[in-house]
């Protein structure tokens, strides 16, 4: 099975999810921080947390005092997120499939303060996504994408998205901004400001 395809099912994901320990995209330390300055992440700004999986990003997020719902495709990830997280507040969760579902209600023009995508953009639909990203977020809104960089990946892996996709991500948007998640730049972020509607 194509790898890519293999990873949009979610059988494959609710049974990743449902293994004892399952762990993805270790968040480091310094890595909230930066996106909190890059961001200027405020409290009571509304925030979208795409492919939250379990949802620590999203509990990341919300304890900057953001209001975070979390959205992944997998029953078993929102379901164990819940439990996780059920006194993080202000901190929802919800099964979501961006590329298949129609768009959440609550999810219309100018809604959004911050779309966070991380590690996760490549497994989605991208133009379609990042059409509708570009309607949810307010004029001063922001898409923020963590990926890993698939040229600097050292062990082979190919999950991520390769330099020249990433570069492309920033036509449409009045800025772009990029910094490395890593000190080896395996993993970057883009943050994508005031998009053009």
């Amino acid at each position: 099975m194509n790898t890519l395809r293999e990873h949009r099912s979610t059988d494959f994901w609710d049974d990743m999810y449902a293994a004892p320990c399952a762990t993805f995209a270790p968040i480091r330390r310094a890595e909230i921080g930066q996106f909190q300055d890059r961001v200027a992440a405020g409290a009571g700004k509304v925030v979208i947390d795409i492919g939250t999986g379990l949802g620590e990003w999203a509990c990341r997020m919300s304890r900057l005092g953001l209001v975070v719902t979390g959205y992944d495709y997998s029953p078993v990830a929102i379901e164990k997120a819940r439990r996780l997280h059920y006194n993080h507040g202000p901190l929802t969760f919800e099964v979501h499939d961006f590329d298949a579902d129609a768009i959440p209600g609550r999810l219309h023009r100018e809604s959004v303060d911050v779309v966070s995508c991380r590690h996760v953009l490549q497994f989605l639909e991208m133009p379609r996504f990042l059409a509708d990203a570009r309607r949810w977020l307010r004029k001063d809104g922001v898409l923020h994408i963590t990926t890993a960089v698939t040229e600097k990946l050292r062990d082979g892996r190919k999950i991520g998205l390769p330099e020249e996709q990433i570069r492309e991500l920033a036509r449409g948007w009045r800025e772009c901004d990029r910094y490395d998640v890593d000190p080896d730049g395996e993993t970057t972020a883009v943050v994508l400001r005031g998009p053009y509607t």
